[in-house]
Parts: C-alpha cells; structure tokens; sequence
C-alpha cells in the first residue's frame, strides 16, 4: 500500500494514498495553487465538497457528479482537477450540462433591454450633468415607460390610453365588417338591361360591401384611432436606440402596413360600386383587407410588458428547433401518407381528385382537425387513414411536450429571478 498523506481543503481534511493525486498536487504547489504545510499536510483554497468525488477518481474507482450542485461550480472543479470529459458518466450529463444557466442568461437579456439601450446613449451620470437635459431625459422616460410600462406611473397612463385606443379600434373594425352595423349607400349607379345588384352579383359578401356603406361616426372613429396608433409607432421608433432591429421587426411592419391600408379601406368605402367588375381592383381589396385583419395584432402590444407574455414569447424564440422539427415531421410524413392514399383510392375519381388534395387531406388528418371534405372508400384506404391519425397523435405529442417544457422551464426561471430580485430591494 502506498504511503498515506494528508490533503486540507479549507479546513476539511482528507487523508489519501493515490499517487496519481499526489503528483498532480505537487503540480499544483509549483504552480503555487497549492501549499505544503509544515506537519507535512498539501493545503488547497478549494471548496471540498466535490473533493469526495475526485478522491474516488483519482483512487481508480471513477467519477461522479452530486445532484446538489450548482452546474456553473461543478463545470469549475471539473476543470480544476483536471478531469477530462470522457471521464464524466452519462448520468452526470444532467448536473454538468444543466440548461437552467442558458435559459436565466436569455431572461436576463430580454428583460433588460431598457438598461443596455439606455446606457448606450444616455447614463444617469449624463443626465445629471444637465447635457441636453430636456430631450435625452424626456427619451429615457419615454424608453422606460414603454418598455417596462408597470413600473412607473407615465408607462402605466401610456398603456392604458394605448389599450383604450386599440381596443376600441379593433372593436370598430369588427362592427364594420357586419351588414347590422352599416348602413344603405346613397348613389349607388343604374345597372344597364334593368337588372338588379341581387341579380348581377352572386356574391352576397361583395354585395354588401357594395350596397352598404360604414356610418360616418364609426369611420371617423376609425381612421381617429388609426392616426393615433401610426404616431404612437413613429414615436417608439423615434425613441428606440436599436431602429435596426425595430424597422425589421415583423410586428412593426405589420402595424405600419395595417395602419397604412385604413387609409385605402376607406377609398374603397366610399366607392364601392367601382371595383364590382374590375378583377384587379377585387384582389387590392382581398389584399387589403387581410391587412386590416391583423390590427387584431396590436392587441399583442398590450400584453407584451407582462410576465407571462414576456415568457411565452422568449419561449417560443428559444424553441425553434422544435418548431423546426414539427414541420419537417408533418410535412414528411403527410408527403407519404398523402402520396399512398392517391394511388390506392386511384379506382375511385370522386374521393382524391390529385395528389395535393390527398396530401391536404393527410396534413388536416394527423393534425386531428379532420374537415371530411376528403374521406376514403376503400378499404386499404381506410387503413391508411387509421395509420394517419395514429401516427399524427404520436409526432404531435413528442414536440408539442418539450415546447411545453421549455415554457414551464422558463417560466419557473422567470418567477425565480423575480423573486430574487424583489428580495436584494
């Protein structure tokens, strides 16, 4: 048996006789990260708690991490003691790679986009020192009213008149779009060979746009609210220190076109007779007016300041992958399932008339909606759908589990840092 010595760790003594650890001790005193004491005992300003664990792997008998760890301290002694990786079990994998630590760097990033933004132009020492005072204070207040709204009172009057001005809105856009809501138009033009609007327009949604118009009140109210929201946008563009990334943020993009196409919504209002038998004018108000549906968008700016908003969105930015892999399976196996149901109903013509529509028929089938436009007749079609749903369940649960895990994940981590920082005020 090899010679005993001791080891002092902080006060915590250990007493070994691996030589393999000796000679890396003696290492460590030449590098002057280790001491020998007089009595003969090798000091280390080390916390011994994980020392346990390197004694056994040094003594031949294998490494292993403990479950009360802090993965950041666990990933600092491995590297210290020199243990190489190979040498980590795969039931360490879980303490030594623990993700929490990546998912408290993404909250703490996204939640202090004020600070880093505000500190790139303006510090408090700048403002103190009265350098353009009126205008770089004003800009602060405005960046931190509306990034973090809850925490003072001119964020919480901004997004209150900012949900009062949306709401509204999206309320006057919805009573717009209902026959109940409009009224008659005056000067509607004579149809030529005596026939009626009925009778000329089979489609009764576009003969309501055209034989009925918006009130003047509700419109007025309309392109009010309208205007208010594109200055309100203008102003956080104004305010931003990042217009980089906020003129190609999609949401922005999105708001300014909607608001943009009010504007022509209200041309096409007030002349709705002119577009009844010009095709091209027909798909500008198709376009237009999918447009106008995504006002409903803003809405999402008046829950975005919460907590549980700000977690779903970091969530599902940090979920890609998932979402990646959630397409790739559905389109995958919709291509197979879709492509075999087209060949074995192929003696019957009425049930898949191509291969898009089976293939349709596959994706809305492994999704679980199931419209039955399309449905099999035959019975290796049946089977085939059966294999569909079934398969549809299974590739559904695996990703859509781990996208709600990693919601859980970040939302318990938001709650902790919270309350973290809520305790050192």
């Amino acid at each position: 048996m090899n010679e005993l010595y001791r080891i002092n760790l902080r006060g915590k003594e250990f007493i070994s006789s691996s030589e393999l650890l000796r000679e890396f001790l003696q290492n460590l005193v030449k590098s002057n990260l280790a001491v020998i004491r007089q009595n003969g005992e090798i000091f280390v300003d080390r916390n011994p708690m994980i020392f346990y664990n390197v004694l056994d792997y040094y003594s031949g008998d294998g490494f292993h991490l403990p479950k009360n760890i802090c993965p950041i301290q666990a990933l600092k002694e491995v590297e210290f003691w020199k243990i190489p990786s190979k040498d980590i079990p795969s039931c360490c994998y879980e303490v030594l790679y623990d993700e929490h630590e990546a998912q408290y760097n993404s909250i703490e990033n996204f939640d202090s986009d004020l600070k880093t933004q505000a500190n790139q132009t303006v510090s408090p020492l700048y403002v103190e020192k009265k350098t353009k005072p009126s205008l770089e204070r004003l800009r602060y207040r405005l960046l931190e009213a509306h990034t973090h709204p809850f925490s003072t009172w001119s964020g919480r009057i901004w997004i209150f008149i900012s949900a009062l001005v949306t709401i509204t809105s999206v309320v006057v856009y919805l009573l717009n779009s209902d026959e109940q809501f409009r009224i008659p138009r005056e000067g509607l033009p004579v149809l030529p060979y005596n026939i009626t609007y009925e009778e000329a327009i089979v489609n009764h949604k576009y003969l309501v746009l055209i034989k009925t118009a918006r009130e003047p009140t509700k419109s007025a109210l309309e392109q009010l609210t309208n205007v208010f929201l594109l200055l309100e946008l203008m102003l956080k563009f104004a305010i931003t220190h990042q217009k980089k990334s906020f003129v190609c943020s999609l949401q922005n993009v999105l708001e300014l076109l909607t608001g943009i196409s009010v504007f022509f919504v209200v041309y096409l209002d007030r002349n709705g007779a002119e577009f009844m038998d010009d095709p091209v004018l027909e798909d500008i108000l198709v376009v237009i007016g999918i447009l106008q549906g995504l006002r409903v968008i803003r809405v999402l700016r008046l829950v975005e300041s919460t907590p549980g908003m700000k977690v779903l969105k970091l969530s599902l930015k940090e979920s890609w992958r998932e979402f990646a892999l959630l397409v790739m399976v559905l389109t995958s196996f919709s291509l197979i399932f879709g492509s075999t149901m087209y060949w074995i109903e192929l003696d019957h013509p009425d049930t898949f008339p191509n291969i898009f529509v089976s293939i349709w028929w596959a994706l809305i089938t492994m999704t679980t909606i199931g419209y039955g436009d399309f449905y099999p007749k035959t019975a290796g079609g049946y089977c085939i759908a059966s294999l569909a749903a079934v398969f549809g369940l299974m590739l559904l649960a695996m990703p859509i589990t781990i996208l709600a895990s990693n919601f859980n994940a970040f939302y318990n981590c938001y709650n902790y840092r919270r309350r973290h920082l809520l305790s050192r005020t």
